[in-house]
């Protein structure tokens, strides 16, 4: 289903490239609006960037197979990712399972491998569509999906150039992930911080021994250790009664 098709020039894809970039990075100067800023940046570049995109999203993909959509740029976008999910098919979901780059030269000619999904796109007046494969990690994964409303438009230059931005993309998932495993982490000690300052001070122990009383309590009571310190602190503030007692 790969295929090269004439288009605009490298230098005209380049042009309208540094200046889509150029937006992006006053726009994200201008205002830190966080992960889902920068995807709706992506996804606006590589519409104005990439000669006869229409439409343009970010698929992501999570451990249960579910797929979510992330800066999609209309509603059609949202739904493409929303019949993948309820027909179990469609250029994404290949992508994804892939780990590569899946291009549909002409929809009407797609119904052999997606039947359902091509049809359906193609009364959405979808012909060509394109997705990169982002990432895959934990059982999560991803994908930047590109919607033209023409068959067989996209040439090499505009594959490569969505190329890039999904390697933005990627970059801003995995930068994400990894800033909000850390804020977890951040949270998680805070909470069992405060838990071990209460032990302390109801029982006069040190803080090994506070720590080792809600390690205890974990185990005897099969809960998560910040799940023991959560309640802790309810329990403290709250006057409440309940689990674990060491």
């Amino acid at each position: 289903m790969e295929s090269s098709v004439s288009g605009a020039g490298e230098q005209g894809v380049g042009a309208g490239l540094a200046q889509a970039l150029d937006t992006a990075a006053r726009k994200l100067l201008a205002r830190n609006g966080g992960v889902e800023h920068t995807l709706e940046l992506i996804v606006a570049g590589a519409i104005a960037s990439i000669p006869h995109v229409d439409r343009a999203g970010i698929s992501f993909v999570e451990a249960d197979g579910t797929i979510t959509s992330r800066a999609p740029s209309d509603e059609v976008v949202a739904e493409f990712d929303a019949w993948q999910n309820e027909l179990g098919e469609g250029p994404c979901r290949d992508s994804i399972h892939e780990h590569g780059r899946v291009l549909v030269t002409d929809m009407d000619t797609a119904g052999e491998r997606w039947p359902r999904f091509a049809a359906a796109a193609a009364e959405r007046g979808v012909a060509t569509m394109c997705s990169f494969f982002l990432f895959a990690q934990n059982g999560n994964a991803g994908a930047l999906n590109l919607y033209a409303g023409r068959a067989g438009v996209f040439d090499d230059s505009s594959l490569e150039t969505g190329a890039l931005f999904a390697s933005h993309a990627a970059i801003a998932l995995h930068g994400a992930k990894r800033a909000a495993g850390l804020n977890e982490a951040l949270r998680t000690r805070d909470v069992i911080g405060q838990a071990k300052g209460i032990l302390i001070e109801r029982f006069t122990l040190s803080e090994d021994q506070a720590f080792a009383m809600l390690v205890r309590s974990s185990q005897d009571t099969n809960l998560k250790l910040r799940d023991v310190a959560t309640w802790l602190l309810n329990e403290a503030t709250q006057g409440r009664s309940g689990p674990p007692t060491p």
